[in-house]
């Protein structure tokens, strides 16, 4: 199934419920429907309540259960819709703007982002970084203006992964909020997001000395001010410098409960650049096949 390239594309592939309900259908069950309980291939649709009889053990599947829009008041266009905008749009949409768009209550709105954002999360084994990586920290959030580095009250720690091409541009970025900046921290990020085997690039930073026994090559250089990183670590900077200011320009900032969740969504966007034609029906597919429920509260715990 193709997506919409285009808003006009996506009002008239998505005109109805009943649009919604079909497309739904088939991103859930590609291949036809099949009983979650006793795997018969054949079911009466229950359009009023999204449902689908299966006609050999009469169990009721839902078209939305077990996806992200799992128990919804919402309707499927303005769940659609904001599927589309959080993929579409050049730099995301926030909260407030999607409330104002879809005509929803601000507080459903961010539920409803939210949920999307998390089928956005990096899954195990996913776009994994070879070759050559640029590795850094750098600091995010925080009330102290002023202040940087790790003196810096208040922040959260962020190792930054940039993976350079052979033509020295930007492959691939991982961004990963730590506890604080150590071995411990460094390393377990280089292991989820580096692939065995890849060159890293670091400063001097003492935390990456045990790398090499990891399985990667290291490459490492003594600064002598802060401001020689950015000559060193080009596309760390670049990319940490390009989130925090996506986050000032779209949600004037965010608190370190949620951080994870707005480094995932930037690192999704920025790793399939190349590919946006395509991202709502991939999205999509994430929202419904590789994403479970989540509840409000998972969404608030702190």
């Amino acid at each position: 199934m193709n997506g919409p390239k285009t808003l006009i594309e996506f009002m008239e592939m998505y005109k109805t419920e009943e649009d919604c309900r079909q497309a739904l259908f088939h991103h859930k069950w590609p291949d036809g429907f099949v009983c979650p309980r006793c795997g018969f291939r054949r079911a009466y649709a229950l359009k009023s309540r999204l449902l689908f009889e299966c006609a050999g053990c009469g169990h009721q599947a839902s078209l939305t259960a077990g996806t992200v829009l799992h128990k919804t008041r919402v309707g499927l266009k303005k769940w659609f819709l904001a599927i589309y905008l959080m993929s579409q749009t050049k730099k995301t949409i926030s909260a407030a703007e999607l409330s104002r768009q879809l005509g929803i209550a601000p507080q459903t709105a961010w539920t409803m982002r939210r949920k999307i954002a998390e089928a956005m999360a990096r899954r195990e084994g996913e776009l994994m970084i070879y070759g050559v990586v640029e590795m850094d920290e750098s600091f995010v959030g925080g009330k102290s203006k002023g202040i940087r580095g790790r003196g810096a009250g208040g922040k959260t720690p962020v190792a930054v992964m940039a993976g350079v091409s052979g033509a020295g541009g930007l492959t691939l970025a991982h961004l990963q909020a730590m506890g604080g900046v150590n071995g411990l921290s460094l390393e377990g990020a280089a292991q989820e997001f580096v692939a065995p085997g890849t060159d890293i690039i670091t400063d001097g930073l003492h935390a990456y000395r045990d790398l090499p026994s990891l399985g990667y090559g290291h490459r490492y250089q003594v600064l002598e001010s802060p401001e020689d990183a950015a000559a060193l670590l080009p596309w760390v900077h670049v990319t940490i410098s390009n989130f925090k200011r996506w986050v000032l320009d779209i949600f004037h900032g965010v608190s370190s409960k949620h951080l994870q969740s707005y480094l995932d969504e930037f690192c999704y966007r920025l790793n399939r650049r190349r590919r946006r034609t395509d991202l709502f029906r991939r999205l999509l597919n994430r929202c419904v096949l590789f994403t479970g429920p989540v509840t409000y509260a998972q969404l608030t715990i702190s």
